[in-house]
Parts: C-alpha cells; sequence; structure tokens
C-alpha cells in the first residue's frame, strides 16, 4: 500500500468512526446561546456563594472543591428527589434582599460572559421569606439584579409542589406575575417534586393565572410520565418544562405537535435524575422527527454543573448535529420565549447572523 492509499483508508476509517460514534468538529462557541429553563437557586457558582455567604452570615467550607461538591449532585444520584436535596444550601444564602439582588447581577454578568443573549430565570419566591421579606420584597430584588447587569433576561416566578397546603402562598406568586408581568417578569411555573405531588392538585393555581391573563409553563413529563404532560397541556401551559417522557406515548407526542407547545429539554439534569444513562438515549431525533418544538436547557448550572451551551454541546456530540441544526435549535428557544414579537425578531438575526 502506497502512503497516499494508506492515507484515504485512513481518513475513511475515521470518519466512519465518528459518524458511529456521534462525534462532530462542530463547536458551539458562537455569541448566541439562549436558555429558557434556568433556576435562580440551582445556578449559585462557588464564587457567587462566597459572596452570599458573607451577606447572610452562612459559614461555608474553606476548599472551593469541599463547596462545589455541596452545591451539585454526585455521580451516584438516585433520583429527583435526591437531586432536589441540592438546593437547601443556596436557598440559605439567598434570605435577604441584598443577597438576592447579587446572586441574580452575578449569574446574568456570567451569562453574558459565557456567550448568551437571552435567559429566562426562574425561581420560587416563597422560598425566600426565612428572615422577613415577602414574596414581593424577593421579586423587587432578582428584578434589580437583573437591570442592573445590562444583560437581556425575564424572570419566572415559581409556585411549589408541596406536602403541605401552600395554596395561598402560590395564588400570592401567581398575583405577583400578574403584577410585574412585561415588567421583568414573563410566566409563572410550577416547580418541585412531580413525582410526589401530581398537576391536578394544583388546578386551582392554573385556573387563575388564565383568568389573569397570566402565561404558564409547568414541569411535567420528568419524574412522572406523559400523562403528566398531558395534564398540563389540559391546564393550558404555553410551555412544559422538561417534557421528555411525553416520548412514552404517541397520544402525548401528537398533542404537543398539533397544539405547537414547545418542551424546554435539560440533558444534563435528566442523566443525574436517572431518566436516561447517556446523552445520546435522550430521544431527540424522535422528538424533531415527529414535529415537536425542542429547546434546550440548563436547568441547574450548579447542582448540575453544566450551562446551556454545554448542554448543546453535548448533543451536538451524541446525536451528531450540524450547525443548521444547532441554529434551528436556538431559533426554537428564541421563538418560544415569552418575549414580544419584536423582541424575538432582534434576537433572531443575532441567531442568523452568528450562525
Amino acid at each position: 500500500m502506497n502512503g497516499n492509499s494508506f492515507l484515504f483508508n485512513f481518513l475513511m476509517v475515521a470518519q466512519e468512526s465518528a459518524f458511529c460514534t456521534g462525534i462532530n468538529s462542530f463547536v458551539f462557541n458562537q455569541k448566541c446561546a439562549v436558555d429558557l429553563h434556568l433556576h435562580l437557586d440551582g445556578s449559585v457558582s462557588v464564587k457567587s456563594a462566597r459572596e452570599l455567604s458573607e451577606i447572610e452570615g452562612v459559614k461555608l467550607p474553606e476548599s472551593d472543591e469541599e463547596l462545589e461538591r455541596l452545591l451539585s449532585v454526585s455521580d451516584t444520584c438516585r433520583d429527583l428527589n435526591e437531586y432536589l436535596e441540592k438546593f437547601s444550601l443556596p436557598v440559605s444564602l439567598l434570605q435577604s434582599e441584598k443577597s438576592l439582588e447579587k446572586c441574580a447581577f452575578n449569574l446574568c454578568t456570567e451569562l453574558s460572559c459565557g456567550g448568551f443573549i437571552y435567559a429566562e430565570i426562574r425561581f420560587a419566591p416563597q422560598l425566600h421569606l426565612k428572615k422577613g421579606l415577602s414574596q414581593k420584597d424577593a421579586v423587587e430584588a432578582v428584578l434589580r439584579g437583573v437591570k442592573k447587569s445590562g444583560f437581556k433576561a425575564n424572570v419566572i416566578l415559581c409556585a411549589m409542589r408541596s406536602g403541605d397546603d401552600n395554596s395561598s402562598e402560590n395564588l400570592e406568586t401567581a398575583a405577583l406575575v400578574k403584577e410585574f408581568l412585561n415588567k421583568g417578569v414573563c410566566a409563572l411555573d410550577l416547580a418541585g417534586a412531580e413525582g410526589l405531588f401530581p398537576n391536578e392538585k394544583y388546578s386551582y393555581l392554573f385556573k387563575k393565572a388564565k383568568e389573569d391573563g397570566v402565561p404558564f409553563t409547568i414541569h411535567s413529563g420528568e419524574a412522572s410520565g406523559a400523562e403528566s404532560v398531558e395534564k398540563a397541556v389540559e391546564f393550558g401551559a404555553r410551555r412544559i418544562g422538561h417534557g421528555v417522557r411525553s416520548v412514552e406515548s404517541e397520544k402525548t407526542l401528537k398533542l404537543l405537535r398539533d397544539k405547537q407547545i414547545p418542551i424546554e429539554v435539560c440533558p444534563t439534569s435528566n442523566l443525574n435524575t436517572n431518566i436516561f444513562e447517556d446523552y445520546s438515549d435522550i430521544p431527540l431525533k424522535k422528538f424533531i422527527d415527529y414535529g415537536i418544538i425542542v429547546t434546550v436547557n440548563s436547568d441547574n448550572m450548579s447542582v448540575s454543573r453544566t450551562d446551556a451551551r454545554k448542554e448543546m454541546q453535548h448533543l451536538i456530540e451524541s446525536h451528531n448535529l450540524s450547525a443548521s441544526q444547532v441554529k434551528h435549535l436556538i431559533l426554537n428557544s428564541v421563538n418560544a420565549s415569552f418575549l414580544s414579537e419584536k423582541e424575538k425578531k432582534d434576537l433572531r438575526k443575532i441567531v442568523e447572523n452568528s450562525l
């Protein structure tokens, strides 16, 4: 075999191997990332945690490595319930207006530096009242932090699933969405342990949101199956948080496609909670082929040690995505956002010019 033949065969084998293993030469480093499913309290970096601990007077480990372990799940995380345990420390660091404002500012600054052009940051005001704040105080503090950062972001307010009767707190959260809608707040959400507290328990919340003209997304199809997604759609959700277990039912897939309801996919989080074992198991191709609007998000930057840019890169490598497919997914996020049509148009231009 001569040198040219050897080189040709080597390149052919390498190309075939790359295709079979999902390796893709495209690297998503363009400055046009978007994250629609991003929890404030799940995205407290080590640096930010240290600043917040000074404000709140909470003692933290001296080692950054140990602190990161407290803020992030391990590889042995069993399920969503264990995953949610990682929120106790960051929530304890966010019990004053000053700390909430600082955390929102820090997160937006990190996103801006990371090449993001827009994010919808969500948090539950009712979790930040241990030192005397009202829910409204908490909302105003986060909005100040976002505004001071100069980064383009809106805030989604989360009502919470709970074993206790927190209906009054949830309705207060919904009322705050109405009060601050288009003033920095863009939607309502329902978060928490989906498997323990199903959507049906919160019908009162979505009824009120619809009456008030408040758009909402619901965490569904994560810990529970496709029926949870169907119930969210029935209640009037504009988007579905996670929604990946829709793949278990053709009926649910058809419902999402026909109503054009986007799903907020968070790959690493789904691996952490043992919904899937590997990025290649995420049914991205089936969703796309079926006509489902897929958006790619981080869920929790610190808990899952990721961001939406890394999430996209995982899917590029595991599903052999091209630049045009990545552009399509990012445009899905722009179009699925709770922004005005004019704002979406401006973001679409950035994406189109970047990819």
